[in-house]
């Protein structure tokens, strides 16, 4: 046995330290990836929860989880976005679960501002998107707020895409509706 008394003490440093790479690699991949989106990201989990009080709980959620599975490496960019969208999706589904079972009262928390008249738009939009059922939500945010084709929001939602054609054109009418009605109730 003419092994060296330290070469097992070297090889420990060495594995720790490709670790430590590893490790930063790690953490860069990911920020770079959220830096791509998420943006678009917060403004889907918006969109199906309608509470921006919970976007950020259910963001970090989806992060922690998008980080701890991060493949290694994509085929391609929408393998990429539908693999992240399909966790925030899951994340918010959970959230909309647990919301059922624990009710809240709805409105704006103490405090919180009035909406600026600005923003009446976007609050009808809401509105309308609020109405939606979460799978046309979903479905509607992905395709028409943040810009995915088919395959991709498919890929996303785990659903085929003909699935996602159908669910869309459905949202666009219930949307339709929703924004007549909402219309006729201004005074």
């Amino acid at each position: 046995m003419g092994t060296h008394p330290f070469a097992a003490s070297r090889r420990d440093e060495a594995y720790e330290r490709a670790r430590a790479t590893e490790a930063v690699a790690r953490r860069r991949r990911f920020e770079n990836l959220l830096e791509r989106h998420e943006a678009r990201l917060r403004r889907v989990a918006f969109g199906i929860l309608t509470d921006a009080g919970r976007v950020d709980d259910v963001l970090q959620e989806a992060f922690i989880r998008a980080y701890r599975g991060l493949p290694v490496r994509f085929e391609s960019d929408s393998q990429e976005a539908a693999w992240l969208y399909r966790i925030v999706h899951r994340c918010c589904l959970n959230e909309l679960r647990s919301r059922r079972r624990r009710p809240e009262t709805p409105g704006l928390p103490e405090g919180m501002p009035a909406p600026a008249a600005g923003s009446e738009a976007s609050l009808a939009a809401a509105a309308a998107l609020a109405e939606l059922p979460p799978d046309a939500r979903a479905v509607v945010l992905l395709v028409d707020l943040v810009g995915l084709d088919y395959e991709t929001a498919a890929a996303a939602l785990r659903i085929p895409r003909g699935t996602v054609a159908s669910r869309l054109n459905k949202a666009r009418h219930l949307l339709r509706d929703a924004f007549v009605r909402l219309e006729g109730d201004r005074p």
